[in-house]
């Protein structure tokens, strides 16, 4: 029977994590929860090696080795993952010409000043 893959690989911008606090940090249950900041895959695979998790009790911001990352609570929907989305197609509109005393609208439209 094959191994399960470790949890860490499948964690994405956004998703809310349990992370499992590291010796020099000890919390009272030994884990803490927060939303992934940034990923960073190793030098020889684009698999993730480390986060910046955003401690949501305190805000911190902490780089996180993949291994400490124990479980992925909720995954944002792809319609608000929060990443940057391409401009929006303003082709419809129409640049004014100056020709003359007309003034157009956004949409094309042109009227005569008065």
């Amino acid at each position: 029977m094959q191994q399960p893959l470790p949890r860490f690989l499948a964690v994405r911008l956004g998703d809310l994590v349990v992370v499992q606090s590291p010796g020099l940090e000890p919390q009272p249950d030994g884990w803490w929860m927060g939303q992934v900041l940034h990923t960073e895959g190793g030098a020889r695979d684009s698999d993730n090696s480390l986060f910046q998790i955003a401690c949501v009790d305190t805000g911190v911001i902490r780089t996180v080795s993949a291994g400490q990352v124990l479980d992925i609570v909720c995954s944002p929907e792809p319609e608000s993952s929060g990443a940057l989305e391409p401009a929006h197609d303003h082709t419809h509109q129409h640049k004014r010409t100056g020709q003359g005393h007309q003034q157009g609208d956004r949409h094309g439209r042109t009227w005569q000043q008065r």
